[in-house]
């Protein structure tokens, strides 16, 4: 028999009740984990939101949200209570400590620890007392050597708001765009209404939308981009600088009748409590602010907004138990690869590590397959003995570089779990072992099953998606290579 595992802990990505408050802890928790294992390295953001399974285009208001820190704030802070530790201990001169803490010049450093800290690197050096603990409203704190198993989220303190989810159509909008802090806006507004004024475009059924392409805790305030858009019909010419653009329609999540001075505490509201306990994904789209009375879009503290956050469509309530399964005949699949040994939970950082290797080569491509292969039984292996190979398919040009190596996959007849949601591999396994395949009459090859991610625009697999689960079959009758549904 081929070595197929469906233990719950196999995947490794998703928890199997998906999108609900634990299942969200949990992927926040995760990136939590992986910031505090990989503190001396550079954390990019798209890599952070790949560990925690979220898009990166919204991951950085659900960090913040959850935990009350920025990711840069939340590792500049780490990085100087572990600066503190060691500056305690005297091992390491105090520019070592500065440039291990991420800081270049110590000047900076001496800065920033002060300002956390309350004195100099050198005075703290020579101090005796109890090391301050640094505010966290996370309760996130560096701790060498101990296990980080939970974070607080006490902080989110928002009040209740009236949230309702609706399906919008797209909406053509004529649009300035502001570069700069977003509190600066509304002479772009005023020049963008009296231009559409003068073409008789503002109307009684003319919306004001505000759409912020960029957060003021990750981006600096230069360079905020912001566009002010008023609903225009079909007809509408622009006149320079003026320009067009289609809002996507869809489903979003709408928070109801906000004043103008709580827009922050509603989008804390949305990204920090209720998409956390919506069963709801977020669309990688900007989220925008909508004032139906377009005519007093500039009088902007007296009026109430609407906030929309977009979504991915809602799947049906037993989507999960929806896979197509099929047998197909696959071509041998030549790919590279890394080994993880070590609980299955942990193989995000081998797939990180892979997929940098391989970009100095132009890999990952847009046709790429992200493959993982389960080498052993959860159930019967330790945890810190289990292998598990991340792949991607390569070419037969491609040469590669130690530690990556290259294996060929077997080909031959496999039945596939197509279209399986992340959160229940776990399901589809047994599905096919204990509902299609004594049906079927087929017999499992021993080779090792495998589960493929298509991969996304940017390289990478995409964070919301399905996994097709691949199980090797000795050979059969061809007739049976038919495609199957199962409910």
């Amino acid at each position: 028999m081929g070595v197929c595992y469906f233990n719950g802990q196999m995947s490794g990505t998703r928890p199997k009740q998906q999108t609900t408050w634990i299942d969200y802890k949990d992927r926040i928790l995760r990136v939590l984990k992986h910031i505090q294992e990989h503190l001396d390295e550079a954390l990019d953001l798209e890599d952070l939101a790949c560990v925690a399974c979220f898009s990166s285009f919204h991951f950085h208001r659900i960090f913040a949200a959850m935990t009350g820190e920025t990711i840069a704030d939340h590792v500049r802070r780490l990085r100087l209570e572990r600066a503190a530790m060691e500056l305690r201990s005297g091992a390491k001169p105090v520019i070592q400590v500065a440039l291990d803490a991420g800081y270049e010049a110590h000047a900076a450093f001496t800065r920033a620890f002060k300002a956390a800290y309350g004195v100099s690197p050198a005075a703290f050096r020579r101090a005796t007392g109890p090391i301050a603990i640094l505010a966290a409203p996370s309760g996130v704190h560096f701790r060498q050597g101990v296990p980080l198993t939970n974070f607080n989220t006490n902080h989110l303190t928002t009040k209740a708001m009236k949230v309702i989810t609706k399906q919008i159509k797209p909406m053509r909008v004529a649009y300035l765009r502001h570069v700069g802090p977003y509190e600066d806006v509304r002479p772009t507004a005023f020049d963008l209404m009296a231009r559409l004024s003068a073409d008789k475009q503002i109307s009684k059924r003319s919306a004001f939308i505000g759409m912020g392409h960029d957060n003021p805790a990750v981006t600096s305030a230069a360079e905020l981009r912001y566009d002010v858009c008023f609903t225009v019909d079909e007809e509408y010419e622009p006149k320079k600088p003026v320009e067009v653009q289609t809002i996507p329609g869809g489903d979003y999540a709408v928070a109801k009748h906000c004043p103008f001075g709580k827009i922050k505490d509603a989008y804390q509201y949305l990204f920090g409590k209720w998409l956390a306990r919506s069963s709801r994904e977020l669309r990688p789209a900007p989220c925008f602010v909508m004032l139906m009375n377009a005519r007093d879009a500039v009088a902007h503290t007296k009026q109430v907004y609407d906030i929309y956050m977009p979504l991915q469509p809602k799947r049906p309530p037993n989507e999960a138990g929806q896979m197509d399964i099929e047998v197909k005949t696959l071509e041998p699949q030549r790919v590279a690869y890394l080994r993880h040994v070590g609980p299955y939970a942990r193989a995000d950082r081998v797939w990180m590590d892979l997929t940098t290797r391989l970009k100095k080569d132009g890999l990952p491509r847009k046709d790429s397959w992200f493959i993982g292969v389960p080498l052993d039984n959860p159930k019967t292996t330790p945890p810190e003995q289990l292998r598990y190979d991340v792949c991607v398919t390569v070419d037969d040009h491609y040469v590669p570089t130690r530690p990556v190596r290259v294996r060929t996959i077997a080909g031959g007849d496999y039945v596939v779990a197509r279209n399986c949601p992340l959160g229940s591999i776990a399901r589809g396994y047994q599905q096919l072992f204990y509902s299609w395949l004594p049906a079927s009459g087929r017999r499992v090859r021993k080779a090792p099953s495998f589960l493929v991610r298509v991969n996304g625009p940017g390289g990478k697999p995409l964070p919301f998606g399905f996994r097709d689960i691949y199980v090797p079959l000795e050979v059969g009758d061809p007739a049976s290579q038919v495609s199957v549904r199962r409910r």
